[in-house]
């Protein structure tokens, strides 16, 4: 018989799929959105500033699980780390926890990291079945005498968006608890600014936060799941999402919109909520979860706890953070590195050639892309927007602050010429630091010399079955 730890505090791992800070009511003071994130946000830490290392779904979660970059643990695609690599799932089972997870299962690997004692993959969008799962694993925790430790990923808002007709024929044409209870049409919405305000851009945005509302009823449901359970009290509660929004200029790229990833952590004795602005990256999680639970985080992880922060009101403040795409889903190696500040963004594109190879993911499907793409026919500015979305710049720079769409390239404006400079040797310094498999690239760029990027998709595309 297990030692009886039900004395331990408790761990609940929300993830979303694909959603944009733009669509949180408690990041925009926009309401009626997100009511459960947002009365959770209400009462909770808020870190306004997250980045993912990694807009790109498995790379991203196995990066915050191991608390290591991508290219560290050996995930910087839709495949496996190394062998052995540690965990937060792995730690909290040597610890003694009841780890258990709903879907997303095979964007967490290999399973020798993952340990969970109950897994159930899927890609159902019903707003009850993380719910249901959550009971079941409590019920099982308690039964065992441990603590749990719970990851719930939401496939909302992920493709196919709520009413398009492939999103129709998957969730049961939108009828039942598929349904949310105001949807919104074109109108409704605010593009945000890495988009372009057309109708079928405003139509498909008007989708895409639908499925934000189905995910927002899914939270709800658990966390109401987690209060019926009687552990609430002594669980810590921790809400991410694993990039941006699907959609052009974000999700697949290091663009902005695809690397700001907000958090929302609640915790036992934690005191008054509190916002923070604090600029840090989702490595941070694991660290400091493992602080919150009392237990030591894994050697050699990239991540820095926000504990002493939270609890002694430590500084905290990374002067830049910096995120990766290597291997996107359809295999094709898409190299991209940013690092950027408060304000300014370097983008490093070495896939850019000069428009022999052109950038192709799934954000680029539904409405929008096909609406950009048809307008820059007759639109000259539309034209140099998409050109360099597909083409992309070997190098760039934006002021974020007067530029939050990623438009204006400011590398070769002679006054950003020194703040260029400096930020390129940062960013040679830490690829350097990390042992960057673009280092090489980097560096013959930085010589004014074309980065070799080589193709092999049949190797590093997603598996039907994953």
């Amino acid at each position: 018989m297990p030692t009886d730890r039900r004395g331990a505090p408790n761990l609940l791992l929300i993830t979303a799929d694909d959603i944009d800070w733009t669509g949180l009511g408690f990041m925009t003071g926009r309401s009626a959105l997100t009511p459960n994130l947002d009365r959770l946000a209400a009462r909770s830490q808020v870190f306004e500033q997250v980045r993912t290392v990694a807009p790109i779904c498995m790379p991203s979660r196995q990066a915050f699980m191991s608390g290591k970059l991508p290219h560290r643990n050996g995930g910087n695609g839709f495949f496996p780390m190394v062998e052995g690599t540690p965990t937060l799932c792995s730690t909290l089972d040597q610890a003694g926890y009841y780890c258990a997870a709903s879907h997303k299962i095979g964007h967490m690997q290999p399973a020798s990291s993952f340990p969970w004692r109950n897994a159930a993959e899927g890609k159902d969008r019903h707003p009850l079945v993380h719910a249901a799962f959550l009971s079941l694993a409590i019920t099982e925790a308690q039964a065992q005498l441990r603590p749990f430790f719970v990851n719930c990923n939401i496939n909302d808002p992920h493709r196919p968006f709520y009413g398009s007709p492939v999103g129709l024929a998957m969730d049961n044409g939108n009828q039942g608890p598929y349904k949310v209870p105001h949807e919104l049409g074109a109108g409704d919405v605010t593009v945000p600014p890495n988009l372009d305000d057309l109708p079928a851009v405003s139509t498909e945005h008007a989708q895409y936060w639908n499925s934000v509302q189905r995910l927002d009823i899914a939270v709800g449901h658990i966390l109401d799941t987690l209060e019926a359970s009687g552990e609430a009290d002594n669980t810590v509660v921790l809400f991410v999402a694993d990039h941006g929004m699907p959609l052009p200029f974000a999700k697949a790229t290091c663009y902005d919109h695809g690397i700001r990833t907000p958090v929302i952590l609640r915790y036992p004795g934690m005191g008054a909520p509190r916002r923070h602005d604090t600029l840090t990256t989702n490595l941070d999680i694991l660290p400091t979860l493992c602080e919150l639970l009392g237990q030591s985080a894994p050697e050699g992880i990239d991540g820095a706890s926000w504990v002493p922060m939270l609890r002694d009101g430590a500084a905290f403040e990374r002067a830049y953070v910096t995120s990766y795409v290597d291997y996107v889903s359809s295999g094709m190696h898409y190299p991209m590195r940013s690092l950027q500040d408060r304000r300014w963004a370097l983008l490093v594109t070495p896939w850019a050639d000069g428009g022999k190879t052109l950038f192709r993911a799934e954000a680029m499907f539904g409405l929008t892309w096909p609406a950009m793409v048809e307008r820059a026919k007759s639109d000259p500015a539309m034209a140099e927007r998409v050109a360099q979305y597909t083409q992309g710049y070997p190098f760039a720079l934006y002021d974020l602050e007067h530029d939050p769409g990623q438009r204006h390239n400011l590398i070769d404006a002679p006054e950003h010429r020194a703040r260029a400079a400096r930020m390129k040797q940062l960013l040679l310094d830490e690829m350097v630091r990390t042992g960057d498999p673009q280092l090489d690239n980097y560096r013959r760029m930085l010589a004014g010399q074309p980065a070799q990027v080589a193709q092999n998709p049949e190797r590093y595309r997603l598996k039907s079955d994953d």
